[in-house]
């Protein structure tokens, strides 16, 4: 019996076999390098999160002293003298203080501090004063909140 008619010739075995681990690999090369690029980005988040959060526990600091004034720069400038000490081991940078009453809010950043320029950060085992223009009232309660570069946010407050 002879056959006639079309004759198919299919790929052989070990070329289909060659072709399909070729795209195993090229697949499998290219999810370790997606893996190793994840993984070094989630590790650098991971320290840098860890390395904020340690040097946030070493940072301690004290409000020692709240003074209202009436010369913060000039006499007849009412204004709020803090006293702030570093009792930690890491320096720290006073960012921004809010100073509220019953009748007024004021938020200051570092350009607002006095004496200008204010040199932001405290070495530890040292202080510093903050001047801030505050028209403060006498008879109310005066809360003063000062919080640094690291999230740390300390709160007092004073009456005149």
């Amino acid at each position: 019996m002879v056959f006639t008619g079309n004759r198919r010739r299919a790929l052989s075995t070990v070329v289909t076999s060659a072709i399909l681990l070729s795209f195993v690999a090229m697949i499998g090369t290219s999810v370790v390098a997606w893996s190793n690029t994840n993984s070094r980005a989630f590790e650098s988040i991971l320290v840098s999160s860890a390395s904020d959060s340690l040097n946030k526990i070493n940072e301690m600091l004290i409000i020692e002293n709240v003074v209202l004034q009436n010369r913060c720069t000039a006499p007849g400038t009412n204004g709020v003298n803090i006293t702030v000490t570093n009792t930690g081991t890491v320096g720290i940078n006073v960012t921004q203080i809010k100073i509220s009453d019953s009748t007024q809010t004021k938020t200051a950043t570092k350009s607002e501090f006095l004496p200008y320029p204010y040199n932001p950060v405290i070495i530890p085992k040292s202080s510093s004063s903050i001047c801030v223009l505050y028209l403060w009232q006498t008879g109310y309660l005066t809360t003063v909140q000062v919080t640094t570069a690291r999230g740390t946010v300390l709160t007092t407050q004073v009456i005149k």
